[in-house]
């Protein structure tokens, strides 16, 4: 009896053993590239080298941690920022490993259409869609200008194009179109299995600002210019107030002046106590200094009755004065004189 050591190999299984090593050899060769081929269409920047170098090395690391829906992530992000059909081989093989075949056969349409001429990635794509596209429901949207597709919040389309083919799962969906010009479509969709439904989609019209408002007419001999502002006056009211107040403050001493002065000491008491004096009698003399007291009086109050009818019309700014203040400016205080000889 033979041993376990002596025992054949059998074919199937060294077969399968080959071809997994022969698809890691190629895979750690495409590996190997760090900064990958990328770059099949315009040279991208350098900016955009770098973001796609290092997607690709996690990428790299995920696919060997056996993390797939991450790596297969990364390398999208590495195809977007500079586009490789390398890149994008290893992208739809992750998104198959994740058993994703919605996202790999979406992958595996866009490798189709962008890759027809290179045979590595024709047959993956291929491969992918004749394994995956009878369990999923087709969808090629055409937009009359660049636009990107979603799902309800999940992009599924990521390139601006005129044309996408999008695979879904099969049933009730919420299909978005964003338009690279600006706008925004949505519809509902509901595809069965092994279904292909086409779509077409236009930008909505751009909103119509209202129009302005006619400017009135002017007259004929108007010419457009506007009368200026009236000049602002340096004055508040309250100038001309404490004016008025002072003015029926002398007023009202002028008066009191003016009854002293005829009451006493009178003129009667003056013609009794002073005959025979004249001028130089005491009595007369106080009546005399009344007088005086009393012009005096009046000529305040009459200066000061100009000073403030002066200050409120020419230098008092009633602009801004509440109605009150404003009945108030209107007030005259009259003047008065009292004379009398002894």
């Amino acid at each position: 009896m033979r041993g376990p050591a002596s025992l054949p190999t059998r074919p199937c299984a060294g077969r399968r053993v080959r071809r997994r090593r022969a698809w890691a050899g190629a895979f750690a060769a495409a590996l190997a590239w760090s900064a990958p081929a990328i770059a099949d269409d315009a040279q991208p920047s350098a900016e955009r080298l770098k973001a796609a170098a290092e997607e690709f090395d996690r990428g790299r690391r995920a696919y060997l941690a056996k993390d797939f829906e991450q790596a297969a992530g990364h390398f999208e992000n590495a195809f977007r920022d500079a586009p490789s059909k390398e890149t994008l081989r290893l992208a739809i093989r992750a998104r198959r490993d994740a058993k994703q075949p919605e996202r790999a056969a979406t992958l595996a349409a866009v490798a189709q259409e962008k890759y027809a001429r290179d045979a590595p990635t024709v047959d993956l794509a291929r491969e992918t869609l004749a394994e995956a596209s009878p369990l999923l429901a087709e969808y090629v949207i055409a937009c009359a200008s660049p636009c990107t597709i979603a799902v309800g919040s999940r992009v599924v389309s990521q390139s601006d194009a005129l044309r996408h083919r999008v695979y879904l799962t099969p049933g009730a969906q919420d299909l978005g179109v964003s338009f690279q010009q600006g706008g925004s479509l949505s519809t509902h969709v509901d595809g069965a299995k092994g279904s292909s439904t086409a779509l077409t989609f236009e930008p909505p019209p751009a909103p119509i600002a209202p129009a302005a408002p006619p400017s009135p007419a002017r007259p004929p001999h108007d010419d457009g210019a506007r009368p200026p502002p009236p000049a602002e006056k340096p004055l508040g009211p309250v100038v001309f107030f404490i004016g008025a107040g002072v003015t029926v403050a002398a007023g009202a001493a002028t008066i009191v002046s003016g009854i002293a002065t005829v009451n006493d000491p009178g003129r009667d008491a003056v013609r009794r106590e002073c005959v025979g004096q004249g001028e130089a009698c005491p009595l007369y003399q106080q009546g005399q200094d009344a007088e005086t007291r009393t012009n005096v009086l009046l000529g305040v109050t009459i200066g000061a009755a100009v000073f403030t009818g002066v200050v409120g019309l020419l230098f008092t700014q009633w602009s801004s004065s509440p109605p009150a203040a404003r009945s108030a400016a209107r007030v005259r205080v009259s003047p008065f004189g009292l004379t009398g000889r002894f």
